[in-house]
């Protein structure tokens, strides 16, 4: 009787904890609970609490089921930054009106102009990543994640203490190091990510779409919509979207001069993502030069008592240049400071409070003029319009064309290249029809 027991629990324990060929089985083995068996539910709630750069560096990279839920997480903190800083953007404005209490103006103006200056740069960001983190034809790639974590991680931290602790966000330090440093990881992260990871997907205009439009959109001032038409699908036709806008840049130009090619300068690829760096810096310099002449006027009008008088910017420029298949450009803007600087002449004077005189005549031949004419399928279309084409949020995807076209053709007028005695015009086209089987990128 004795034996017949001890035999009992050697089957028992022979068939449920002990593997024959391999030994008595680990924990891990009887349980059999990783993170690819986790509900994605239940893995996505555990991703969250960790910091992002730790989810971008590392979980991602565990397995293809631990990617695709870091990527919707990383993808969903960055959408939401955007509406973290509209939200407290409005209530900054709303504080500003209320508060009475001089030290408390002084800080709340200043977190307001931070976070300006932090939604320009998201904005910028949005504009090169939506097109591939959020496809509006998933079945061309697959989803790309926004990995960029220590990003996000920092953009949280200037949010968190812009909301809950603005006398920190506002020391001696955090002004010149942390923004600034953000501000420069966002431009090194949209290089990098138009180098590698979107150039490897883009193939054709229909895939980039009307991102060209989209880093126009950017500017603060300056856009102007000329027309806008949404055609009707007749048949067999699908929508189209045309439009015509006009951005007006101060003190800009943007120039191109025909010079030989290379022979290995043939790349469609290299000369699309040439030309977005291009404007893509251009219009930084413009909304950081606007910004600094808005922030600083706006501490002028606050005429606080006990306060000394704001130091006017300092006289500011930036100019690029680049050559790639037989052409180069260049390009750059200044600030009104640097301007006047320039002029000799007296002819245009800004008075103690920093504003403009009437005399501006000259202005006016400084003014860079771009002109986009734009004929797209609704899902190419810019997502400045989305809301009119009832598409607010940009997971609802629109109806999918049958047979997707583009054509963006921009016109760039620079009359200050006169006096240089460079081209004063020059026009850059795109095309994109997969019935005609053509993509091409020219500038004339």
């Amino acid at each position: 009787m004795f034996v017949n027991v001890n035999e009992n629990k050697r089957r028992k324990l022979s068939s449920s904890n002990w593997d024959s060929s391999n030994g008595p089985k680990t924990r891990s083995q009887i349980t059999s609970l990783t993170l690819d068996t986790l509900p994605p539910e239940v893995l996505e709630m555990i991703i969250k609490l960790l910091p992002y750069q730790t989810v971008a560096s590392s979980v991602r990279l565990i397995s293809r089921h631990c990617m695709a839920i870091a990527t919707s997480v990383l993808n969903g903190a960055f959408f939401s930054m955007g509406q973290r800083l509209s939200y407290a953007l409005s209530c900054a404005n709303t504080k500003k009106l209320t508060i009475k209490n001089v030290p408390d103006i002084l800080i709340c103006s200043r977190t307001y102009d931070i976070l300006e200056s932090l939604n320009a740069q998201w904005r910028m960001l949005r504009t090169i990543t939506w097109r591939y983190t959020h496809p509006p034809r998933p079945d061309r790639f697959y989803r790309l994640c926004f990995y960029a974590g220590d990003l996000l991680d920092r953009l949280h931290y200037l949010i968190y203490l812009a909301w809950y602790n603005p006398v920190v966000l506002l020391g001696l330090n955090t002004p010149d190091s942390d923004v600034h440093n953000f501000c420069i990881l966002c431009k090194r992260f949209m290089n990098y990510f138009e180098k590698y990871s979107e150039k490897k997907l883009n193939r054709s205009a229909l895939i980039s779409g009307c991102k060209i439009v989209d880093i126009l959109d950017c500017l603060i001032e300056g856009r102007q919509v000329l027309s806008y038409r949404l055609t009707k699908g007749r048949g067999n036709r699908d929508s189209i979207v045309c439009m015509q806008i006009q951005y007006a840049i101060p003190r800009a130009w943007f120039t191109c001069l025909s010079v030989p090619c290379a022979f290995n300068e043939n790349s469609w690829r290299d000369a699309q993502r040439f030309m977005y760096l291009r404007l893509r810096r251009l219009v930084g310099s413009v909304n950081e030069h606007h910004l600094e002449r808005v922030h600083y006027q706006r501490r002028l009008d606050l005429n606080l008592p006990l306060l000394d008088t704001p130091r006017r910017p300092m006289p500011s420029t930036y100019s690029g240049y680049g050559e790639y298949g037989g052409q180069f450009f260049y390009y750059g803007n200044m600030n009104k400071y640097a301007y006047v600087s320039k002029q000799r002449h007296g002819i245009i004077d800004y008075n103690d409070n920093g504003n403009e005189s009437k005399d501006n005549r000259t202005t006016k031949n400084c003014k860079l003029i771009i002109t986009i004419e734009l004929r797209c399928s609704i899902e190419l279309a810019p997502l400045a319009v989305r809301s009119q084409l009832k598409s607010d949020d940009i997971d609802n995807s629109l109806p999918l064309s049958h047979d997707p076209e583009l054509y963006i053709k921009m016109n760039v007028a620079c009359p200050a290249s006169i006096n240089n005695r460079l081209p004063s015009h020059f026009t850059w086209e795109q095309r994109a029809s997969p019935r005609r089987h053509r993509y091409r990128s020219l500038a004339l």
